[in-house]
């Protein structure tokens, strides 16, 4: 599956804005197509991709993929709007190589590889266990509950 036609733009709620969500239609992974401040030069805007867990959150286990940089915010309505309007042009170009190779993943490797031993990025934490003792009586001293007594 190494076809950029592989993947879609996910229909999304809020128009108008610049980033979209992707998606890879052979194993559903997601990821967030959204300019950025470019690092090394923070007045221009770069194009990221960052990898979705299947909530739509970022998955901070995986890295961004940082594409054009040097753009300025006038140019950001184009380059956004051409990407989203022709995904499969845009990731079939020369430049975005790397790209491809982090998105065309095949369906085996959708799910990430987790070392026994060790959390998945998309597993819950367990929650901290409740104390007991003492200290967690609920019952009210009998004192605070005489007035109560007299109406049964």
């Amino acid at each position: 599956m190494n076809e950029p036609s592989a993947v879609a733009v996910v229909a999304e709620h809020v128009t108008g804005a610049y980033g979209f969500t992707m998606k890879t239609v052979a194993n559903e992974i997601l990821h967030r197509v959204l300019p950025l401040r470019d690092p090394d030069q923070p007045r221009f805007w770069c194009i990221v991709v960052v990898r979705c867990t299947a909530g739509g959150l970022p998955d901070r286990s995986q890295p961004p993929w940082v594409g054009r940089r040097g753009l300025r915010r006038e140019d950001l309505s184009e380059t956004m709007g051409a990407i989203r309007a022709d995904l499969s042009a845009w990731l079939a170009q020369p430049e975005q190589t790397e790209l491809r190779a982090l998105v065309l993943i095949p369906d085996t490797a959708a799910a990430p590889i987790v070392p026994p031993g060790e959390r998945s990025s998309l597993e819950r934490p367990t929650p901290p266990a409740i104390p007991t003792g003492e200290d967690q009586n609920l019952e009210a001293p009998a004192a605070t509950l005489g007035h109560l007594q007299a109406y049964g």
